[in-house]
């Protein structure tokens, strides 16, 4: 078998209403999508989260990843992978570049499913078919009032759901302690609540006593405290709060992780397939926390992570985007997205990754 096409485009899929993060106001979800077909007419679908980048993935494909590919073994999995990071370290040894490698070596790993006639999940060796997942929300909102915020994650506890993500960092401590602590008080004692700051904090005092004022509230994990490349500032609030630190989703390849596992910058690695590598460096990944026991709970696309997590003992949650949080609009390119039920997803069980476009909306966001 051998690789006769690979095809690359962008999409990008605005939001119903635009919301915030600590550090960016978000308009659009743009994705990078990859189809790679072979000359016994198997074809396998990749697709990486693109940001404003996405174009310069293209480019990447276009000049470099292409020709690496076309005639190759798509099952040769672990040389192309190297081959492609060798031929592009110059270009990106993160970033686009690795997004762009990502999405192609889901869309092999997704053709080593469909040409075995199983799941991806079944190729790595089953370790659980049902996972928790939280609730993303909680994001900044024009005009979102505290008792609005409540509404809305409530809606997602009548769904069915035990844990639910917040955004801080962007206000005062005292105000995101005012967000918080009103969650904490509709939802109760049991229920997981999961902070974000996505690197809002400049700094690791700032991030401490932030902290200090949030920690009343019981928070599972405060997720990316301060900018992701700033490891002795995440290494120094690990050891200084109680609130174990989660980090991992603009991180790419084994050798960032295990420089967060060195520095003991974080208790939870969140790998984003679809960022660090593919499914290839994933493994990789997630693997090496495994033999340190320390927890995975992937960023974002659960289309591939369900089957990921799936085959791993050390995974504790998927993330999911509720339909009605109008952020995670990958959903409106396919055919059947996947549903939670009272919390818990189970993986699909069609050969590969079991994804399948809506071609009329890919048309319909496809970026010239």
């Amino acid at each position: 078998m051998k690789i006769r096409e690979v095809e690359a485009l962008a999409v990008s899929i605005p939001l119903p209403q635009p919301v915030a993060d600590a550090v960016r106001r978000i308009t659009h979800r743009d994705h990078l999508i990859v189809k790679i077909r072979t000359d016994e007419g198997l074809e396998g679908l990749g697709f990486a989260l693109g940001y404003d980048g996405t174009r310069a993935m293209l480019a990447l494909i276009d000049e470099i990843y292409r020709p690496i590919l076309l005639g190759a073994n798509p099952v040769d999995t672990e040389h192309l992978w190297a081959e492609m990071y060798r031929q592009s370290i110059q270009a990106g040894r993160r970033g686009a570049a690795l997004r762009a490698i990502s999405a192609i070596d889901i869309a092999l790993w997704d053709l080593r499913g469909k040409a075995a006639g199983l799941p991806v999940m079944e190729l790595l060796g089953v370790h659980r078919r049902r996972m928790r997942c939280y609730a993303t929300g909680g994001y900044y909102r024009a005009g979102q009032s505290v008792e609005e915020l409540v509404r809305e994650v409530s809606a997602t506890a009548e769904m069915g759901f035990t844990a639910v993500k917040l955004k801080v960092g962007a206000l005062s401590a005292a105000e995101d302690a005012r967000r918080v602590g009103a969650v904490r008080k509709a939802l109760g004692e049991e229920f997981d609540i999961l902070l974000d700051a996505n690197g809002g904090w400049k700094s690791a005092p700032e991030a401490i006593a932030a902290m200090e004022r949030l920690e009343e509230f019981r928070p599972y994990w405060i997720e990316e405290p301060v900018r992701a490349d700033n490891l002795t500032a995440m290494a120094r609030i690990a050891e200084k709060i109680r609130t174990p630190v989660a980090t991992g989703e603009l991180e790419a390849t084994r050798w960032a992780f295990a420089e967060l596992v060195e520095r003991r910058a974080a208790s939870i690695l969140q790998p984003d397939a679809t960022v660090c590598g593919g499914v290839s460096e994933w493994l990789k990944i997630a693997c090496m926390a495994a033999a340190f026991d320390i927890p995975v709970a992937p960023h974002y696309h659960w289309d591939v992570h369900t089957q990921l997590c799936a085959a791993l003992p050390n995974a504790i949650f998927i993330e999911y985007f509720p339909a009605a949080s109008g952020v995670k609009m990958f959903d409106s390119l396919l055919k059947e997205p996947m549903k939670v039920r009272d919390g818990w997803i189970e993986p699909r069980t069609a050969p590969g990754f079991g994804v399948e476009l809506d071609e009329a909306a890919v048309a319909r966001y496809r970026l010239a």
